[in-house]
């Protein structure tokens, strides 16, 4: 049987109870995955307050707290600004820190994480 978290969060004169389905073992993280009507293709920290993933392509209730081995891997080669890279860049980052995207298409899905 799956632990249940209940948290109530008090933020700007609202209460809110979040209700995760959270599960640990050998669960892999399924990318992307929807939640609340958006695509994410990475470890979230949405309505919680550690990062998490879902365990289903549509959330239904089942994540797991992410760990390091759980973020999406850089995704190789990439299409950045209809340019192909095989490796991390820092062309476009604003701080010239290096990134790289986390599906095939940048330019499509705009999902990407620092190197």
């Amino acid at each position: 049987m799956a632990l249940h978290l209940g948290i109530f969060l008090i933020w700007a004169g609202t209460c809110v109870f979040l209700q995760l389905d959270h599960v640990d073992g050998d669960n892999k993280c399924v990318f992307p995955f929807t939640y609340g009507g958006k695509r994410y293709f990475d470890c979230i920290k949405t309505d919680s307050l550690y990062n998490w993933c879902s365990l289903t392509g549509n959330y239904s209730g089942r994540c797991k707290y992410c760990v390091k081995e759980d973020y999406a891997p850089c995704v190789f080669p990439f299409i950045y600004r209809n340019q192909t890279y095989d490796k991390c860049t820092s062309f476009g980052s604003k701080f010239w820190r290096f990134w790289c995207s986390l599906t095939p298409d940048y330019d499509h899905d705009g999902a990407w994480r620092y190197c």
